[in-house]
């Protein structure tokens, strides 16, 4: 295939994974198209078919260039409205973002392809596991990891096939995903006059690979529907307040925005909740870690105001004695005595602190409106009442490993807090939520969400939005919550199928170095 063709076909996946994930664009929603996601890579795997590891990786890059173009672009508005770049150094940081992001991708073909030429194995099994590899690596590196916009993340919601989370994790929708891909362009190759080897034993496969997702998923879904009716439940109360970005830190603007939070907070008074959460650094004040208690009327309420509400969960930002800070989750009882505190893990490059600050000094600007943050020291839940509550604080839900760590540690539910505002209407509210519903059918938790200005919703174990508000405007959300001890086997044995990719993968590539080096000894 000549070069132009790849690089056309290249685009086309780019085009079509973007496509796959919730997508806003010029403020409206496009519908869920999702199922693009399992033809998407199609056009991609055609182009590097046959192409030298080199090349693959060339085309490949195209690929991540367009689809995380595409699907991030909603990064600019944070950092040039909010963060106050100039929207020079704000596009030259989206950017290098997208080129990193791109480069994983288009080791995964390089590697695949490698693989498979200098030593064995057919793409249907190569690829798929290159590529979990890769995305394994993406969850931690660099300055931490960002696996937002992995395939997986267009599945949301397809019920049926996500089920397998809670034994394989994200990672093992990313397989099915990609060895789907794979055979659908092996059809397509033999239709174009090629001949793949064993076309039939790789459509059988197939087709029992899905069958068993699909099966596994229908049956587990049953099973958990009736568990639902029988676990014990909590009442939460969800107070979107809606407040604009740009007011978020503004002192004049701190009663008002406070204010917002007690309307709502007031009018679930008489809706019978167990507890009412508000959202990420909802409190305009940083709080001192030292403090056992904060008079009500501080949270802006009358001594017997919050009444019946028993207690109050907030996002806000705690000041430890030598001047640092914490983003975190608060646990208040009616009276204002604080009954637990979790300080964030995993904070956000960029946006809490500046990683590579002498080569990036232009950026310390995005940590003004709140100060440089320091990282928690334990995943530990909070107690509220006879449960314990597994908190994530903003973007933390996207990582598997953090609520896998909190329900091991005893949750029975997920609260997370967080603040879209930052990336105004575009797609990263919804790609955030579609992130966070893996999270709930991984470790069969129910998840609730208490965003500022949305998505907020409650999320079953299986992954249903149970219920869920819009986004920027003010909303009250009042929803049953069932508490699971159940452990499931991906939250036992955590990201073993990942593992055992990666390790795939990487023995592959070390018979590829082994070959080489005999090779180079021989002097063939």
């Amino acid at each position: 295939m000549k070069t132009r063709y790849q690089i056309a076909c290249a685009i086309l996946s780019g085009v079509l994974v973007t496509l796959s994930f919730p997508t806003v664009l010029f403020g409206a929603y496009l519908p869920d198209m999702g199922w693009l996601a399992w033809v998407a890579l199609v056009p991609l795997i055609l182009a590097i078919r046959e192409a030298a590891p080199r090349k693959a990786f060339m085309v490949a890059f195209a690929t991540g260039l367009v689809a995380y173009g595409g699907s991030l672009y909603w990064i600019y508005r944070a950092l040039h409205y909010y963060g106050k770049l100039p929207p020079l150094a704000s596009s030259l940081v989206l950017a290098l973002m997208i080129v990193i992001l791109a480069a994983y991708l288009a080791v995964i073909p390089w590697l695949a392809r490698l693989i498979q030429t200098r030593w064995r194995g057919e793409l249907i099994a190569i690829l798929p596991a290159c590529w979990v590899a890769v995305e394994l690596l993406r969850n931690c590196a660099p300055v931490g990891g960002f696996p937002w916009s992995n395939v997986a993340m267009s599945q949301w919601r397809a019920l049926w096939v996500i089920q397998i989370a809670d034994v394989v994790g994200v990672y093992g929708i990313i397989f099915l995903i990609v060895w789907v891909n794979v055979c659908l362009s092996e059809i397509a190759a033999a239709i174009s006059g090629m001949r793949p080897n064993q076309l039939k034993l790789k459509i059988v496969a197939t087709v029992i690979l899905l069958a068993a997702v699909l099966i596994y998923g229908r049956v587990r879904m049953d099973v958990l529907k009736g568990e639902f009716a029988t676990s014990g439940v909590t009442t939460i109360g969800i107070v979107q307040g809606n407040i604009a970005q740009e007011d978020k830190w503004r002192d004049e603007k701190a009663a008002d925005n406070l204010n917002a939070l007690r309307r709502g907070t007031r009018a679930l008074r008489d809706a019978s909740v167990d507890l009412v959460i508000w959202p990420e650094a909802s409190f305009p004040w940083p709080i001192d870690t030292r403090a056992a208690s904060i008079d009500p009327k501080a949270l802006g309420f009358d001594a017997d105001e919050l009444g019946p509400l028993p207690y109050l969960v907030m996002g806000a930002i705690s000041e430890n004695p030598d001047g640092s800070y914490h983003n975190s989750v608060v646990l208040f009882d009616a009276k204002g005595a604080i009954k637990g505190r979790y300080h964030k893990m995993h904070l956000v490059p960029f946006g809490e602190y500046v990683p590579f600050k002498k080569l990036l000094f232009f950026a310390e600007k995005l940590t003004e409106p709140a100060g440089n943050f320091s990282p928690g020291e334990s995943y530990r839940p909070l107690d509220i009442g006879d449960a314990k509550a597994g908190p994530l604080v903003c973007y933390e839900d996207i990582f598997p490993q953090i609520s896998r760590r909190l329900v091991a540690n005893g949750a029975e539910y997920l609260i997370n807090v967080t603040n879209d505002a930052w990336y105004g209407v575009s797609s990263a509210p919804y790609q955030h939520v579609a992130l966070a519903v893996f999270r709930a059918v991984e470790n069969r938790r129910f998840m609730v969400r208490a965003t500022n200005t949305g998505v907020s919703a409650v999320i079953t174990p299986t992954g249903k939005m149970e219920v869920q508000s819009g986004i920027f405007h003010d909303a009250l959300i009042v929803a049953p919550v069932g508490l699971k001890q159940e452990i499931s086997l991906y939250t036992q044995l955590g990201d073993w199928f990942a593992y055992a990719c990666a390790a795939y993968a990487a023995l592959g590539l070390i018979m590829v170095i082994v070959g080489r080096c005999r090779k180079h000894k021989t002097g063939n």
